[in-house]
């Protein structure tokens, strides 16, 4: 039996994600939650409160599972009712910046801190951190959202650093950054009104993108950056 670890999968696409793969009669599923309570259980899933900065806590999450073939971090801000993307610099922040950074970069470092002797346990681990393409520095064109920007950047940094030490301590990984797409969730709904219906998904087809994605992937491709239609990305 195959293990997967779904950090947030109270949300929209990772709970799309870890249904999927309960579903699929492949894996036992470890689906953390922070604030919203989860609606929906199986009888492959085992739900867990976490705050991913809590290296004790990740680490009693993971106790007793012997390895960890896949591991998927969902977990990330764009807006909350006292944050809002910036517009231009006069609308900048300090504390906006490290509220990024603490949720879009911190948690795949805290998590696989600890969770890599589990992966080393596996034959063929791989590790997804959901990303978004205006953490591009190639790609940005509009400017604007400073914070998210940034921390999606921190984020691809971190994968990418994180890859370069893997391939000594964990040869067998792949570890990515990913771009999903526009997704219909709660994070993504204030900003999704200009959207084109052919261009926003719903978590279900996200989900289903990202697993076909992650059947074709390789250590070879481990420490790159790729969209939901299989098109590497530049950082």
């Amino acid at each position: 039996m195959k293990y997967a670890l779904i950090a947030g999968a109270s949300g929209g696409i990772g709970g799309a994600l870890a249904l999927d793969l309960c579903h699929s009669g492949d894996y036992q599923v470890i689906g953390t939650y922070h604030h919203r309570e989860p609606t929906w259980t199986h009888a492959a899933m085992r739900w867990f409160r976490l705050d991913v900065h809590d290296p004790g806590a990740v680490a009693l999450c993971l106790n007793d599972v012997p390895h960890i073939d896949l591991l998927i971090n969902t977990i990330g801000m764009l807006s909350t009712d006292e944050i809002q993307p910036e517009k231009s610099l006069r609308q900048f922040r300090t504390e906006q910046l490290l509220a990024a950074v603490s949720l879009n970069a911190a948690p795949l470092l805290n998590l696989a801190q600890q969770a890599s002797t589990a992966l080393k346990a596996a034959s063929n681990p791989k590790i997804i951190a959901l990303s978004a393409r205006v953490g591009s520095i190639t790609d940005n064109q509009l400017g604007g959202w400073y914070s998210y920007r940034c921390s999606k950047a921190a984020l691809n940094m971190a994968v990418r650093t994180l890859a370069i030490e893997w391939q000594r301590t964990l040869p067998r990984a792949t570890l990515i950054a990913y771009h999903p797409g526009t997704v219909q969730t709660l994070l993504s709904a204030p900003f999704t009104a200009r959207t084109k219906p052919e261009q926003l998904f719903s978590p279900d087809v996200a989900a289903g993108y990202l697993i076909d994605f992650i059947a074709t992937l390789k250590p070879e491709h481990s420490g790159t950056f790729w969209d939901w239609s299989g098109r590497q990305i530049p950082w």
